[in-house]
């Protein structure tokens, strides 16, 4: 997804979440039984409303789709750290992992998905976006974001409605 000069590797993971020893190139199958680390980043603002991205069409993962912010956990990488790094490197947005609210994980097929919240105030012009992964930013209420859902132009979250008690804080 990302253009790179150099591969990107991940741990891989057993079921109960033990690192396997075993270390995995992005882009190749994850082998059966194995799982990697991903992080979803979600970002409020003060009026409730998230920060949403539009993924880039050059990107492998949903292109094109709107979606919040998210990569993998690299090789030797924990999740809190990669998810300072994926809001810097996609958004140009800087938090501390102090700031990071860490929500829940879910594991999907092939990976362990750990989500953050974070409380911050900046104006989409202020922000630098990674042209290679995003197309666009935008501050969307919760309710724009469950009708773009229903319309397929927004990512599914399996776990999306548990949030709600992280967003009212």
């Amino acid at each position: 997804e990302r253009e790179r000069t150099m591969a990107e590797y991940w741990d891989l993971y057993d079921v109960a979440g033990q690192k396997t020893g075993k270390i995995h190139l992005r882009g190749t199958k994850v082998p059966e039984g194995c799982f990697h680390k991903v992080v979803h980043i979600w970002v409020q603002n003060s009026n409730g409303e998230l920060l949403m991205q539009k993924r880039s069409d050059k990107v492998d993962n949903c292109p094109g789709e709107w979606a919040a912010t998210g990569g993998s956990v690299q090789a030797g990488e924990e999740p809190l750290t990669s998810a300072v790094r994926e809001l810097s490197e996609e958004l140009g947005i800087m938090v501390t992992a102090e700031e990071l609210q860490y929500c829940l994980m879910v594991r999907r097929k092939d990976a362990f998905c750990y989500v953050y919240l974070v409380k911050k105030d900046i104006p989409v012009d202020a922000l630098t976006l990674q042209e290679c992964e995003v197309a666009a930013a935008e501050w969307m209420s919760v309710e724009t974001i469950e009708r773009m859902v229903e319309e397929g132009t927004m990512h599914r979250y399996v776990y999306r409605e548990m949030l709600d008690l992280y967003f009212k804080n």
